[in-house]
């Protein structure tokens, strides 16, 4: 993964625990729309950098008879 993108990784998911706690505390519905749109966002940059992470590490392992899968 490249570094830039773990880096925008963490920026959104820091984005989005700023909106869940303006949310928790005003309950209002914009807060709760916005905190939605980025747990869906976070959620499916979490689910593509465990697939990277797992390509990458299939790509490590070697075979049973020598080299790599």
């Amino acid at each position: 993964m490249v570094s830039a993108e773990f880096i925008d990784f963490v920026d959104k998911v820091l984005d989005m625990r700023r909106v869940q706690k303006e949310f928790f505390k005003t309950r209002s519905y914009a807060a709760m729309q916005a905190s939605k749109r980025l747990e869906k966002d976070v959620d499916e940059r979490a689910i593509k950098i465990r697939r990277q992470f797992q390509e990458e590490k299939k790509e490590e392992e070697p075979s049973l008879f020598g080299g790599k899968q």
